[in-house]
């Protein structure tokens, strides 16, 4: 079998390849495009891309041949844009502008961060978080899903927003308020659920919950409460409601015993679980199911993007799904053995 760093080096060309538009540089959002699809991804997708970048960097120890994919990434980003106002839209100025997300500018401040060692990254990841602190509600503590209407708070914000002040303030405590990550989880723990995972969204207007329970709901949660633990300061100590939430996740397993199909959830909810396994030696149950399902999708793969099953094929393959499959490969590569 290829070594780890052929194998994601081959997964990354292929991404490229597949997705990427050199003249343009810019990435399409499907292959084959689907109709009703932009021409030019949405930053999510472009996003899911950046984090693959990131996690292939530091599993690979700073590769050299990344490196200038890594600039082009750069430039490609600045087309997302707003003429000189913080925050990426969904898609580049290439395109049709469209809507501006919270979460979506997460992941790209998360990339950042994974990348911050190489040149121009760094200044991404905070100018990113000084968005997201935009779309922070005092009141509630919650992070607004999108600019327009702020009709809903969601964890798929709240949780990656908490997540990158954590980190950030674990690089520079100077340049972090600690107050708004705290009532971040705060808002967080209201929308967790009774069997320790956590709901999606509540409504502005009525406070109402959408109960749907997702993977990546459950990731950033414990990547941030890992991150806050470890720093060991009085009132930002969550190691039982990390644990609480680690124990629950068998509970999003399919009847089959497998993951629900979306790599780009799964994606988010293996970072967290490398982190507290890195910083606490706690594994998790799930860990032989991403190793399963990457050497099946691995074995199967052709002259095409290497991308674990999903159920958002609709005839072709998503980009954000693709690069997070590489991701997960990436993550596996560096996953800390028992």
């Amino acid at each position: 079998m290829d070594s780890g760093d052929e194998r994601l080096r081959t997964a990354w060309e292929q991404l490229s390849q597949a997705f990427w538009d050199r003249g343009r540089r810019a990435f399409h959002e499907s292959r084959p495009r689907r109709p009703g699809d932009p021409e030019w991804a949405y930053n999510w997708g472009f996003g899911a891309v950046l984090s693959a970048a990131g996690a292939i960097w530091q599993a690979l120890d700073e590769p050299a041949w990344l490196l200038p994919d890594l600039n082009e990434l750069r430039t490609a980003l600045r087309g997302y844009g707003r003429d000189s106002r913080l925050g990426y839209a969904s898609t580049s100025r290439w395109a049709a502008p469209g809507d501006t997300f919270y979460d979506d500018n997460a992941w790209i401040g998360l990339a950042a961060f994974d990348l911050r060692t190489a040149a121009d990254w760094e200044p991404v990841a905070w100018e990113t978080y000084q968005y997201l602190l935009e779309g922070w509600d005092p009141v509630s503590g919650g992070v607004f899903w999108k600019e327009h209407p702020t009709a809903s708070l969601h964890v798929c914000s709240t949780g990656p927003a908490a997540l990158l002040g954590a980190l950030l303030y674990r690089l520079d405590p100077s340049r972090v308020e600690l107050a708004p990550i705290g009532s971040m989880l705060k808002w967080l723990d209201r929308l967790r659920a009774p069997d320790g995972r956590y709901w999606d969204n509540e409504r502005v207007s009525d406070g109402q919950i959408n109960t749907a329970l997702h993977t990546y709901n459950a990731g950033t949660p414990i990547h941030a409460m890992a991150v806050l633990e470890a720093t060991e300061l009085p009132g930002f100590r969550f190691r039982s409601q990390m644990e609480a939430t680690i124990a629950a996740l068998p509970a999003f397993l399919t009847e089959q015993g497998a993951l629900p199909p979306t790599p780009w959830f799964n994606a988010v909810l293996l970072r967290a679980l490398k982190t507290v396994k890195t910083v606490y030696g706690i594994d998790s149950e799930l860990l032989p199911l991403y190793r399963r399902a990457v050497a099946g999708a691995w074995a199967e793969r052709a002259n095409q993007p290497f991308a674990l099953p999903s159920r958002d094929t609709r005839g072709g393959v998503m980009l954000r799904d693709a690069a997070a499959s590489v991701e997960i490969l990436a993550l596996l590569e560096s996953y800390p053995a028992s």
